[in-house]
């Protein structure tokens, strides 16, 4: 139990152990620097309810640090057995506030049944001693080796100045001391050495006056001209004095302190700092966080603190920069120089350079990688490349028009649009293929006429499979076409003029490519018979009936002039279709007919294994047909 038994609610001794332990534990886990651990007792349940919550202050000072403590009147909880406990339920309630730099813990304690704050110093080791009195700065230096807030202390001297004339110091931390006097004489010619006496630093000593803020053409937010207005005509005038003398070694000790516990690696030279993160660093001038801590009156710690964020915030900035660039850019040569990134194109050998520590804006490494993609390729062919960074290709497949209707989300991929049918975008390595999404344009600045180019480019290197069969029906020639993706030698006139030099067949200057189903297309001249295209159509679908095929409705034409031949044919032979014993006789379907006149009202093409009565019943096989030789004069 953490109470005794007794007339009087109390805590056992072992609960401060524990407490201890707890202060401990947020202090040293970064939990709660400035924090609170408060104990409520459920009179209900007998259960002791400790919480830990964190303190905020916009400006931290004994009177604000002492208003937070009188707040634990206000403090509320709910226990487990759910009754609300508020104030007089609180057994003990711990406020503290911890120093870093010298690793001490400020303490106020109020327990149950008394009406007085307890105070106490607290080192790591959780030993505490408890103090008379903390209100004088000069007592809280001398106990904590710290005072809470240097602009308190600043206003307590001005203050004074102005009611004694008399000339104040005070330590705000080790080598941190203020000194404020009238700037009148006797004082005006006073060495500042002198004032400081036994605190006086040395060689590493810096002197500061406020006034001089006029001069600097740096821009300090939140300087003495803020938090201090009241004085800031006298500082200007030189009616008071205000000096601030900085040690440069012990402001250098807690930045060596303070990046330490960071983890980072960094050098001191010539009063500068360099936080390293191979390739990266980034440069702290110890000179103007002795300015920071002057003109802005904080502490060394809170500089420092905010100056290795901001160190270690353009080091990952850079970081991230370097990494986007190099996975989004993968062929061209990218080297870290001095504060910049060179890019370089090894193709043209154009170059550019860009700040790595430049602030950036929300999107802006997405359009540095885009200003250096339009600036490094100008006058350059697009060279699609796959994201592993290997060169790929550009490859386009044909679908139905209802894949649109069909697949999840696919207005997103990048596809154009025919009757009947559309064109997708895929690209592809060899070893990657992926589809081209319309958001990947406006990542590579291409638009589809550069994908079209790109392309083109290409289509003596694309591999077409195929079974392919040459027939004549009466006068007219007719090629036929099989595999899963035979619709695909439709893409490009190059792959129809390919696959007729291919099979050693003339089909003259302009052709019809019609495609009833993906797996199967019919090539012809527009003089062909509508009867013989039937039984062409008849012949070829009764080999599709014994292939290991598909047959997805599609029903896309288009009318080609033949010029060029492209593309790698292999004339195969498609695997025979699987045996099935049990199998379901396969449906039929329709599929339109052809849009030539004359127009055969009735015109159908049935699959089935059953013979069609829409196609007269010839001696030849539909093979024997489509396998006769073309003679010459056809």
């Amino acid at each position: 139990m953490s109470f005794l038994e007794g007339e009087k609610t109390q805590l056992n001794p072992e609960y401060f152990k524990k407490l201890i332990d707890t202060r401990l534990y947020a202090i040293k886990e970064r939990k709660h620097q400035d924090g609170a651990i408060i104990t409520f007792y459920c009179p209900e349940c007998k259960h002791n309810n400790t919480i830990m919550k964190p303190l905020f202050f916009q400006s931290l000072t004994m009177d604000s640090f002492m208003h937070t403590v009188s707040s634990y009147k206000f403090e509320t909880h709910n226990c487990v057995c759910g009754k609300k406990l508020d104030s007089n339920n609180i057994v003990i309630a711990l406020y503290a506030h911890y120093f870093p730099d010298t690793r001490l813990d400020l303490q106020a304690e109020i327990t149950a049944g008394s009406d007085f704050l307890a105070f106490y110093k607290m080192d790591l080791k959780g030993r505490r001693e408890p103090l008379e009195s903390i209100m004088d700065f000069r007592h809280m230096y001398e106990t904590f080796g710290h005072v809470l807030s240097a602009r308190e202390c600043w206003k307590h001297m001005m203050k004074s100045v102005q009611e004694t004339k008399n000339i104040q110091l005070y330590n705000v931390e080790k080598g941190y001391i203020l000194i404020a006097m009238p700037g009148e004489k006797p004082y005006a010619r006073v060495n500042m050495r002198e004032i400081a006496g036994p605190d006086w630093p040395g060689e590493s000593a810096r002197v500061i006056k406020l006034k001089e803020l006029e001069e600097e053409t740096s821009d300090f937010n939140e300087t003495y001209r803020e938090w201090m207005p009241e004085y800031k005509n006298d500082i200007r005038s030189g009616r008071i004095d205000a000096t601030v003398i900085i040690d440069v070694n012990a402001l250098q000790e807690v930045l060596e302190r303070t990046l330490n516990e960071e983890g980072m690696d960094f050098v001191i030279q010539d009063n500068n700092c360099y936080v390293v993160k191979k390739p990266f660093k980034a440069y702290l001038p110890i000179k103007e966080i002795v300015k920071e801590i002057a003109y802005r009156g904080k502490s060394f710690q809170e500089i420092i603190e905010e100056k290795v964020d901001i160190a270690l915030n353009s080091i990952y900035s850079a970081e991230n920069i370097y990494n986007t660039i190099k996975r989004d850019m993968p062929s061209y040569d990218i080297s870290v120089n001095d504060d910049f990134l060179e890019i370089t194109n090894p193709r043209s050998g154009l170059s550019e350079k860009i700040s790595l520590y430049r602030p950036l804006k929300r999107g802006s490494i997405r359009q540095i990688v885009a200003d250096l993609r339009e600036n490094l390729s100008k006058s350059e062919e697009f060279r699609p490349l796959c994201k592993c960074g290997k060169d790929a290709f550009i490859i386009k497949s044909i679908e139905p028009a209802s894949w649109l209707s069909g697949t999840k989300d696919s207005f997103n991929y990048l596809y154009e649009e025919k009757e009947n049918a559309i064109v997708l975008y895929y690209i592809s390595c060899g070893e990657h293929t992926r589809p081209i999404m319309k958001t990947d344009l406006a990542e590579w600045l291409v638009n589809r006429k550069d994908l079209d180019e790109a392309f083109k480019r290409e289509l003596d290197s694309l591999r077409i499979n195929v079974e392919a069969h040459a027939g004549a029906y009466d006068k007219d020639v007719i090629i036929g076409v099989l595999s899963n993706r035979a619709c695909d030698i439709m893409i490009d006139p190059a792959f129809v003029k390919g696959l007729t030099v291919a099979l050693d067949v003339d089909m003259g200057n302009k052709v019809i490519v019609y495609a009833p189903m993906k797996e199967l297309v019919l090539i012809y001249r527009e003089d062909a018979t509508l009867e013989n295209l039937n039984m062409a159509v008849m012949d070829l679908q009764n080999i599709a009936m014994k292939k290991d095929v598909n047959q997805t409705a599609l029903d896309y034409i288009e009318v080609f002039d033949l010029d060029e031949a492209h593309g790698i044919f292999n004339i195969i032979s498609l695997p025979d279709k699987p045996i099935n014993e049990n199998a379901e006789e396969i449906a039929s379907v329709e599929a339109p007919a052809y849009d030539k006149t004359p127009v055969m009202d009735d015109a159908e093409i049935i699959i089935d294994s059953k013979p069609s009565t829409a196609v007269k019943n010839t001696e030849q096989s539909s093979m024997d047909r489509f396998e006769e030789k073309v003679k010459d004069d056809n």
